[in-house]
């Protein structure tokens, strides 16, 4: 039997998350249309229709709602990319899916789209959240001898700027198309895949990426 004693803990544990979400897709909505520079507590907590004290119960700074939203966004898309490609032998098609998932993101989710280009590529976090799995993509290649690369770190920064310009191509012109698989066709020419062969890798089907919760389950014995 659920008392009113008991409830309360729950109910306010709920109200809390609800209000840090709000917090949260708010800041990540400014940073999509203004940049980091927009992120001001005042528009934060305006945006987020809650009082302007409200947000430093959640948050100490706006670094650390950058942090939150990278978190967001950005690294439980990696997590779903990683349980996706886990099992796959061809490290062609792991390094293609990946690709033609995050720029597919930003071709539907524009907003998300523009707050990762935004946040470009000499971002710390957002680094932090792709840039180790770009290189063990291409590291995972270059070890089957899929791929031909002098070197690993060049490539690696060469991949996250073609991601982050792809997008903001798309996104500031013509969107009626999606670009995804063709940039994914000339990053693995760029990392020495035949051309023929890219084309056919990146035109297969795209298997859809597991939620949130499916990819922590796939992945969990394996961390």
């Amino acid at each position: 039997m659920t008392t009113a004693a008991s409830a309360g803990p729950d109910r306010g544990a709920r109200r809390r998350a609800r209000n840090r979400k709000r917090l949260v897709d708010a800041a990540a909505e400014l940073m999509a249309t203004g940049g980091a520079e927009a992120l001001t507590i005042s528009a934060i907590t305006e945006g987020a229709d809650l009082g302007a004290g409200t947000f430093y119960n959640y948050f100490t700074s706006r670094e650390e709602i950058i942090t939150a939203i990278v978190a967001d966004a950005v690294e439980t898309l990696g997590v779903r990319l990683d349980a996706l490609t886990r099992d796959l032998q061809d490290a062609a098609e792991i390094y293609s899916f990946s690709v033609r998932h995050l720029v597919g993101m930003a071709v539907t989710d524009p907003l998300w789209g523009r707050m990762v280009v935004r946040l470009g590529v000499a971002h710390d976090q957002l680094n932090a959240a792709l840039g180790p799995r770009a290189r063990r993509d291409l590291q995972i290649g270059l070890d089957a001898g899929r791929f031909r690369i002098p070197d690993l770190d060049v490539a690696t920064a060469v991949t996250f700027g073609a991601l982050l310009s792809a997008m903001h191509v798309h996104l500031s012109g013509d969107r009626s198309t999606d670009p995804s698989s063709t940039v994914a066709e000339l990053l693995l020419r760029m990392v020495g895949v035949p051309a023929e062969e890219a084309y056919e890798v990146t035109r297969r089907p795209l298997p859809p990426l597991p939620s949130v919760d499916r990819a922590r389950e796939i992945l969990a014995p394996h961390r």
